[in-house]
Parts: C-alpha cells; sequence; structure tokens
C-alpha cells in the first residue's frame, strides 16, 4: 500500500482562495506549503482539443498512463499571462490593420463599475495585497450562487452513486472517533444519507451498508470494508494520488460501462501535492539550478492522471444514459499562512482512557512527516497553483463541478480558529468559528466532514 501521507498538499498552499490582479486574464496564482507553496502554467486554452492526453485506451481503465519525459526546458511556464504583445505575429503580406480608435480625440469610455472577479464576488477580503494566489475567471467558470464551487451541470435523475479518491472519502480514525464503527460523521456518509433520500436511492441492506460506511479495520486494506452496498459504490483508497483514479474506476466500473445514470463525487489531490513537495525538498543542486525538473514532471503528470480520468467518465459510450462528476481541490490547516507549526492540537482524547494535554508540546507536523523546506520556495508555489488553476480548467473544459474545499476551508484552520486564533488573519471569521481539522492536521474532524458534505449537497443540488 502506497505510503499514507494527505500531508503537505495542504501544507503547502500559501493561499486561501482564487484571486486576480489586473485585466482578466492575468493569471498570478500562489499557495503554501510548509513554509512555501506552489505555480501556474497552462496545458492549453480550456476546450482545446489537443489538451486531453491520448494516453487514454478506450478499454477497460488501468493505471498505465504513459509519464511524459519532458526534460527542464519543457518546465511549463509561470503564469498564463506572460504573453508580451510583441509575440503575437502581425498579419501576413503588407495588410494593414483596421483602424481601432477612438472617433477624434476622445479617450476611451472606462467602465465605471467593471464586473467582479470570483475572488471578489466569493471571497472578497481574503487574498493578501500583492500575494499571488490561484486565478481561475479566465477559464469563465459558471459559480454556482453558494461560492462553494461550480454549477455546470444539472443533476438529476441519478440512479446510482459512485465514491472515488482518498483518505477524506475514505475515512479515517481520529482522536474524535477512534473505533471504526463510529463512521457516521464521514462525508460521504453524511452524503450518502442525503442522497439516497433526494434522488431516492436504495442504501442496501443494514449489514451491507453498516459495512459499507466503515475503513477496512480487518484487512487494512486502506479502503472501505465494503464495495457496494445497494445503489451506492465506493472504491476510493487511503494515500491515493491522481494516478490511481483509473484503477479506482476499473474496479468501480469493472465492464467499463454502465446504463444507469451515475453520480460521481471524490477528493484527489493532496497526497500528489505531498509527492511533489518531498520530490522538490529532496532535489540536488543541480536539479534546484535547472528549475526542478522532476517536481515539474510530477506536476505534469498529476493533471495528465486526473484528465484521463475526466476523458474516461465523460465518454458517451460508457454511460448512455449519462453521468454527473463533482470533485474537489485540496485543502490546507494554516489559513492561508503557510505556518505549519501552527498546527498543535490543544488535547488528545483516548477512549477509555481520557483526555491528554498536548498545548505545550511544540512540533513541526511537517518535519515529523519528513518533509524539507525548498530551496526555491517560489517555484514550489508555481507548481502548487498551476495545479489548482487546471483543476478548474478540467472542470470548465469537460463541464463538471469543482467543490471548492481549499478556498472554503480557510478560516476554518489552526491559525484563524481557537482560543489563540489570529483576529488580523485575511481568512478569520469570528471567534465562532470551527477547527475543520482533526488531530493529525492533515484530515477533516467531524465539523470538516459535515462542511464537506454541506458544500457537495450544495453543489450537487443547485
Amino acid at each position: 500500500m502506497r505510503r499514507f501521507h494527505f500531508l503537505p498538499v495542504l501544507l503547502v498552499l500559501a493561499a486561501c482562495t482564487s484571486a486576480e490582479e489586473g485585466a482578466v486574464g492575468a493569471a498570478d496564482a500562489a499557495a503554501t506549503e510548509p513554509d512555501g507553496v506552489a505555480s501556474a502554467t497552462d496545458l492549453g486554452a480550456p476546450g482545446a482539443a489537443e489538451d486531453v492526453p491520448t494516453a487514454v485506451d478506450t478499454g477497460s481503465p488501468s493505471n498505465d498512463l504513459a509519464d511524459p519525459a519532458p526534460d527542464a526546458s519543457d518546465a511549463p511556464e509561470p503564469s498564463m499571462q506572460d504573453v508580451a504583445a510583441e509575440d503575437v505575429a502581425p498579419p501576413e503580406g503588407d495588410a494593414e490593420l483596421p483602424d481601432v480608435s477612438p472617433a477624434g480625440d476622445a479617450e476611451p469610455a472606462l467602465d465605471a463599475n467593471p464586473p467582479k472577479t470570483i475572488a471578489e464576488q466569493c471571497f472578497p477580503g481574503v487574498q493578501a495585497p500583492g500575494e499571488k494566489a490561484p486565478v481561475y475567471d479566465p477559464f469563465a467558470p459558471v459559480m454556482g450562487s453558494h461560492c462553494f464551487g461550480t454549477n455546470h451541470q444539472d443533476i438529476t435523475g441519478v440512479q446510482q452513486v459512485v465514491f472515488i479518491g482518498d483518505s477524506v472519502t475514505v475515512g479515517t480514525p481520529n482522536d474524535e472517533h477512534l473505533i471504526p464503527t463510529e463512521n457516521d460523521h464521514y462525508y460521504r456518509n453524511r452524503l450518502t444519507e442525503w442522497l439516497a433520500t433526494h434522488f431516492n436511492l436504495d442504501k442496501g441492506n443494514l449489514l451491507d451498508y453498516g459495512a459499507w460506511k466503515s475503513w477496512d479495520y480487518i484487512g487494512f486494506s486502506g479502503k472501505g470494508m465494503k464495495q457496494v452496498s445497494g445503489a451506492f459504490s465506493n472504491c476510493s483508497k487511503w494515500g491515493a494520488r491522481t494516478d490511481d483514479l483509473l484503477t479506482q474506476l476499473g474496479e468501480c466500473f469493472p465492464t467499463g460501462t454502465t446504463d444507469k445514470k451515475t453520480l460521481v463525487v471524490f477528493t484527489m489531490g493532496g497526497n500528489d501535492v505531498a509527492a511533489l513537495t518531498q520530490a522538490g525538498g529532496d532535489a540536488t543542486p543541480e536539479e534546484v539550478a535547472a528549475g526542478y525538473p522532476e517536481a515539474w514532471k510530477l506536476t505534469q503528470r498529476t493533471i495528465e492522471h486526473l484528465e484521463a480520468a475526466m476523458v474516461w467518465l465523460k465518454d458517451p459510450a460508457r454511460f448512455p444514459n449519462g453521468v454527473y462528476v463533482v470533485f474537489a481541490n485540496p485543502f490546507e490547516f494554516t489559513d492561508g499562512t503557510g505556518v505549519t507549526s501552527a498546527c498543535k492540537p490543544a488535547q488528545i482524547e483516548i477512549p477509555f482512557i481520557g483526555a491528554f494535554d498536548l498545548s505545550q508540546i511544540d512540533v513541526n507536523m511537517a518535519q515529523v512527516a519528513g518533509f524539507k523546506d525548498w530551496v526555491n520556495k517560489e517555484i514550489q508555489k508555481e507548481m502548487v497553483v498551476w495545479m489548482l488553476e487546471q483543476y478548474m480548467r478540467i472542470a470548465t473544459q469537460y463541464q463538471v463541478d469543482l467543490m471548492l474545499m481549499l478556498e472554503n476551508f480557510c478560516g476554518h484552520g489552526y491559525v484563524a480558529t481557537g482560543p489563540n486564533a489570529d483576529p488580523e488573519n485575511r481568512c478569520y471569521k469570528g471567534p465562532d468559528a470551527a477547527l475543520w481539522f482533526d488531530i493529525t492536521c492533515f484530515h477533516p474532524s467531524e465539523a470538516g466532514h459535515a462542511g464537506i458534505a454541506a458544500m457537495f449537497q450544495a453543489v450537487i443540488e443547485e
């Protein structure tokens, strides 16, 4: 089983929201990780046919997506906006450009009320002045009125629901709920209860459904205890990365097709950010000088695997009666600060033993997990932010829905909540804001799972 760490995905993300600096199309982005983060580039304009990975087989899904091996010169450009005017090819021949200047000496009119960016509409005040963050506006997503995510699909008539993804979807034990049968709080189980009622779906018999809701505490496979119960399937797994998505789809759709109208829900990306974070922290001086080509390859492959899964899902031959997809970007626990040492749970409750005070223990969870700081944190930021922007590109290009878990978790981390909360933090939501992370710092608490379920529900329902 792949090493289980949903960790630095989020350690990395130093900016808790999308934002736009300047005109639409100017796309700087940022996020943070153990004291740093990641950047931005484009796999291509949204909707371009060449954006679709060509390594996707139309047969049964597999995990054999070919890994590209670009050299350092193939690393993505750092931003979507760095196209100089002189780089645009002029008309051929002697054709003159049309005169588009205003009549007479009049100055061009300025819009006194320019349209608001997504950040301004949904997350006002969260973006720190001068700080980069993912910019979603160039992809022209349709945002839900709730601002929890996009609204590209009218989800109706669902006949079966399939969960894939990582440990956030499987559910994990923690100090609040250590016993595996205490699992009603997991977001997928909360969401399933609502989906069963909303779409009139069968959850299965009591024993099957009880096992389906739990993680595998007998075989410790990292999966759920049971894959199918009634109209619900779960093929998610602890430690999963985007290169596991096709394998999980093969497990949940063994024939490669279904005649049922299907809803697919997943969380994925945290472990991918963790992998590239570790790769960059372990980079040799030569790799650092070359701009981290190996880490860039990991970042590119993360998106290629995600897109390959989306191509598989959106193949009408596999789902002749339709498929809906709703997925989430990864969250982080530092409320946009990148201060990983902020994760200091006040206490831990051990069942049958009692509570232990942990407030005086000074532990950096990133270091405990074995992650090192990058020499060049700006490149790390470029990678993570580019990845986040590509999540939105894929959502708009394939007309599926993205739930913005990163942006909406900001203000529910260890910096902006609790008795030592920083009221000056840009994500601060007030003294009553709940902590949405458990003692591991990398998984949701009961309140966090409730928040995820509510956000997925809002995106699906609107």
